[in-house]
């Protein structure tokens, strides 16, 4: 799959740690505020690039596209959408989650990824995460 440079969240990012919460190193910049579900349908894809793990079977791990008014996505970056928790055990080596991007809803200039933790400290994970507009999953 073709993915453009400016459309790259993360790049091989590790998401692991005690905090509750970890946020993408990048942000797209969509040069202005305005909302990429407008015509054609957007997705957040995101690949996992290692598998991710946690003390027990137990822990899991939501994936959410968030927008903020500067480059630094944070915990004042507000969830656009986001998915159900998942099973850090589902989440092996080249599993693709694909998110569509609801129209309307993007009210900020940048763009980027969260992923917050539950039940289990997760102790391994790196995933690749974009923009697309054509999704492949194999």
């Amino acid at each position: 799959m073709y993915v453009d440079d400016t459309l790259l969240i993360c790049d091989n990012q590790e998401m692991i740690g005690s905090s509750t919460t970890d946020y993408s190193l990048y942000a797209v910049n969509l040069g202005t505020t305005r909302d990429v579900g407008k015509g054609e349908p957007a997705f957040l894809v995101i690949n996992v690039t290692t598998a991710f793990a946690s003390g027990t079977s137990t822990g899991t791990v939501c994936f959410a596209l968030v927008d903020e008014e500067d480059e630094t996505i944070d915990s004042g970056s507000v969830v656009i959408v986001q998915t159900a928790p998942i099973i850090v055990t589902r989440l092996t080596a080249g599993k693709i989650i694909v998110i569509p991007i609801p129209a309307g809803l993007i009210t900020q200039q940048y763009l980027g990824v969260k992923a917050t933790y539950a039940t289990e400290e997760v102790t391994a994970g790196k995933i690749d995460a974009h923009i697309a507009v054509d999704v492949q999953t194999n």
